[in-house]
């Protein structure tokens, strides 16, 4: 199916502003030199990008797009409905190396990839890592992040998700849209029989139990986590929660079996799921990105992100509760229904504490060979190591 390339028919100011460039005599001459250590090819296999974003704008079906780029003069901007990118045909936006552009026109109820087009370097692919999927809020994409060397993970290959089993028939076509080969379901045997995935035709099921072997609160025995949550010991048990991902033989069963799924999975795209896909899904994101050399920072952010995607699906959960007459405080759920920076940490903690470090963890603990972290970078990131 030939991709659709709609006229760009609103710019931002630094998008219309771009347009006078040439006209103007551009910015050429004003670029930076590159590194000299850095050879041509490599400067051309290297993204320049150092920023980048796409959004759909609220209410609507236009799209902000935000990018910063180093040596670059001009960005041109293409949209297609392909996470390999368009770099050909008519531009939807054009700016400078540090622009944004709002782009309108594009066909609804699809997903839109824009790749970033620079005059020096290598271009990038971006989308709204969101699927804005209203029976699962928290489905979405992990790529899109720069990596430590300048590289950046790619889009359209690995999704994270809360609970599939409540998808609606409109929402499931649209996961059907995404190419899924695998959905990892890390929930426990009484989850999976509470609410069995409704999965899209093509997405085989693995399930990896990641805390079948926990006598915690969070291994199945819903009466110990009642209570821990009606004694306001939410937050210790979500920490010591984190602490197993690490430790418990069935989290490192689950994870290891999880990476050597995406190691196998491309050019089709894999999906994980728990429950409200930020504890273990959680982790599992953490464990990926790490892998891939994004940013402690930059995964923290993420995790955090399902504060903000779950909001709604909380505030529902809390007014029924509340309406179901529950004696806990709203204060008390609120420490199980949300994420915590010390909840991610205490699962980074463990991992120093137990292995002495994130590779030697991937290596122990999870089993990796050197061989495994060189083919999933080969496979999930773009562009050339630019340290």
């Amino acid at each position: 199916m030939p991709h659709s390339r709609p006229p760009l028919r609103r710019l931002s100011l630094a998008g219309t502003l771009a347009l006078a460039l040439p006209l103007l005599g551009g910015c050429a001459a004003t670029q930076a030199p590159l590194p000299a250590a850095l050879s041509v090819a490599r400067q051309q296999a290297a993204i320049p990008f150092t920023a980048a974003t796409a959004n759909r704008i609220a209410g609507s079906d236009d799209y902000r797009l935000d990018w910063a780029a180093d040596h670059a003069g001009t960005v041109r901007v293409y949209a297609g409905t392909s996470p390999d990118g368009v770099t050909t045909g008519t531009p939807v936006a054009l700016g400078p190396a540090s622009g944004s552009a709002v782009v309108t026109g594009l066909e609804p109820g699809r997903r839109w990839y824009f790749t970033l087009v620079p005059d020096n370097g290598a271009p990038l692919v971006i989308a709204d890592r969101a699927l804005h999927l209203p029976t699962a809020p928290n489905l979405r994409d992990i790529g899109g992040y720069r990596t430590t060397d300048g590289r950046w993970v790619k889009m359209g290959l690995i999704y994270r998700s809360d609970q599939l089993d409540r998808l609606s028939d409109a929402d499931l076509a649209a996961m059907g849209a995404l190419g899924l080969s695998a959905v990892a379901d890390l929930r426990t045997a009484t989850e999976r029989a509470r609410g069995a995935d409704r999965l899209p035709r093509g997405a085989a099921p693995l399930v990896l139990d990641v805390v079948a072997d926990s006598e915690g609160s969070l291994g199945g025995d819903m009466r110990k986590a009642d209570a821990a949550i009606a004694a306001g010991k939410g937050v210790e048990m979500l920490i010591e929660a984190n602490r197993e991902f690490v430790s418990l033989p069935s989290a490192r069963s689950a994870y290891a079996a999880l990476l050597r799924r995406l190691e196998q999975a491309p050019p089709t795209a894999t999906l994980y799921h728990c429950t409200a896909g930020k504890d273990r899904t959680g982790w599992a994101t953490a464990v990926i990105l790490t892998l891939l050399g994004v940013p402690r920072e930059t995964v923290m952010a993420d995790y955090l992100l399902s504060n903000a995607y779950l909001r709604a699906k909380n505030e529902a959960t809390q007014a029924a509760l509340a309406k179901a007459g529950t004696p806990i405080p709203p204060a008390y759920l609120e420490q199980v229904l949300t994420v915590r920076p010390d909840y991610l940490q205490s699962a980074f903690d463990e991992v120093e504490r137990r292995h002495g470090s994130f590779d030697a963890y991937l290596r122990d603990g999870l089993g990796l060979t050197e061989a495994d972290i060189a083919a999933l970078r080969r496979l999930y990131l773009a562009g050339e190591a630019v340290d």
